[in-house]
């Protein structure tokens, strides 16, 4: 596969989660509803959260994601142009990912308040979520990391 293949693999991979924590997301903010039981948030609370999902997911977005953007495109130009699809993530990546499922699993089902569950979820889930998008839409064409200067 192409390295814009496996750039655009690593789009596809992102923007895929991303969605899918901004709708599980959206549960807690209350904008959703479903037949689980769920605490969700009211009000003008919806909206606080909605916008500090926005502030922190567009910030997240290009700052920690561009970076984790550049490290991928790294990692797959080095690979070179006939690597397999399969080496387009790399082991330490696949264990952060292995840790961020983890963690955010103990946000979601750990036995806390559900006041501040709504909260935590409500805002984190669609700030991640929004700024994996950014991020896999950056993988699609930013630079690779420069190489460190040995002395």
């Amino acid at each position: 596969m192409s390295i814009q293949g496996r750039r655009n693999v690593v789009f596809v991979v992102w923007a895929a989660v991303g969605v899918l924590l901004i709708w599980r997301g959206l549960l807690y903010t209350g904008f959703r509803e479903e037949t689980v039981d769920v605490t969700a948030l009211h009000g003008n609370d919806r909206w606080i959260a909605l916008g500090a999902a926005l502030i922190v997911g567009i910030g997240k977005g290009f700052s920690a994601l561009k970076k984790g953007a550049r490290r991928a495109v790294t990692h797959i130009e080095k690979q070179g142009p006939q690597a397999p699809m399969w080496s387009v993530f790399s082991p330490v990546m696949i264990l952060l990912v292995a840790i961020m499922v983890g963690a955010g699993l103990a946000l979601r089902f750990a036995p806390y308040d559900a006041g501040v569950k709504a909260w935590i979820v409500g805002i984190l889930y669609p700030a991640i979520g929004l700024s994996l998008i950014i991020g896999g839409l950056l993988a699609r064409s930013v630079p690779p990391l420069e190489a460190k200067a040995t002395r």
